[in-house]
């Protein structure tokens, strides 16, 4: 199940392949950031059947978030920790 702080891949779209972490869902739509191309004031707008949950999630996401402690280069360093390690 997608959820905020989950990591995801795109499925579809010119971002096919791309790793975002999800900031928010709604209804059939996920918000979901890189960290690099999509920045946390920016976040892109996914409907939930194009994405693929990687079943990794982002630790202390949602606390870090409402705080307002979390950083864009935070979440660029953890989907590149992803990459590194498949």
């Amino acid at each position: 199940m997608i959820e905020q702080g989950c990591i995801v891949s795109s499925l579809k779209g010119h971002d096919t392949g791309r790793i975002y972490v999800v900031v928010k869902v709604e209804g059939e739509f996920a918000y979901v950031v890189d960290g690099k191309y999509r920045l946390l004031n920016n976040s892109k707008k996914k409907r939930l059947k194009h994405l693929h949950d990687m079943h990794e999630a982002f630790e202390g996401f949602q606390e870090k978030l409402n705080a307002n402690k979390l950083y864009d280069f935070e979440i660029q360093k953890r989907i590149l920790g992803i990459l590194h390690k498949n």
